[in-house]
């Protein structure tokens, strides 16, 4: 961007969060952005960064990661899974700012679908789940979240697992992901290498 340009796609943004009715929007940054001040710009414009989720990892796995024995993982293949996972992955990144869905909402969600999601059962419930985009190189996995009731027991391990396998049956068997620091140390643990480090500021929606 040039250094003129960054107002103006900051209240772009806004603009845009307003017509979505869409509450936050992420900023990532890397070494490579420009200027090389932007990060200082953007917080100057109203952006806000958050240590927690502020440093993330893009890695990179191009060889199978372990199965997990006793743990079923595959693509949700009904509203009504759909509708659960979707739950799990709200109540584990709990967002206050962020309103659980509705049934409707739900609903028109599963109808729309064009990114597959994915989820791993543990006594009979959905333990954990995550998407993928798929592109004629590799997937790239997004929305990866786990129930608290199921941390450490691999339903984390066997959703990357799924999406893994439906890359290979593709014939593009790689996986691409955006980690926090949470889901970074499971994932060095699967073998995903670290590409490059990038950084995430947030914008929230003005109440004008």
């Amino acid at each position: 961007m040039d250094a003129r340009e960054i107002a103006d796609a900051v209240a772009e943004v806004d603009a845009f969060l307003h017509e979505s009715e869409t509450l936050l929007a992420s900023w990532w940054l890397t070494e490579r952005s420009t200027p090389e001040d932007l990060e200082d710009r953007l917080l100057d414009a109203g952006c806000t960064r958050h240590d927690a989720d502020y440093l993330h990892a893009a890695m990179l796995l191009t060889s199978g990661p372990p199965r997990v024995p006793g743990v079923e993982a595959r693509e949700v293949a009904t509203p009504g899974e759909f509708a659960e996972a979707r739950r799990v992955a709200v109540a584990a990144f709990a967002d206050p700012r962020i309103p659980a869905p509705t049934d409707d909402e739900l609903r028109r969600e599963w109808e729309s679908l064009h990114e597959p999601l994915y989820a791993a059962w543990l006594d009979g419930r959905i333990a954990s789940v995550g998407r993928a985009a798929f592109t004629n190189v590799g997937a790239y996995l997004t929305g990866g979240a786990t129930a608290t009731w199921a941390r450490g027991r691999g339903a984390y391990r066997a959703v990357v697992r799924a999406r893994w396998d439906a890359a290979v049956e593709r014939g593009t068997p790689a996986l691409a992901v955006g980690a926090g620091p949470m889901s970074r140390p499971i994932l060095e643990r699967l073998g995903f290498e670290e590409v490059l480090q990038y950084r995430r500021l947030e914008s929230v929606r003005s109440a004008t």
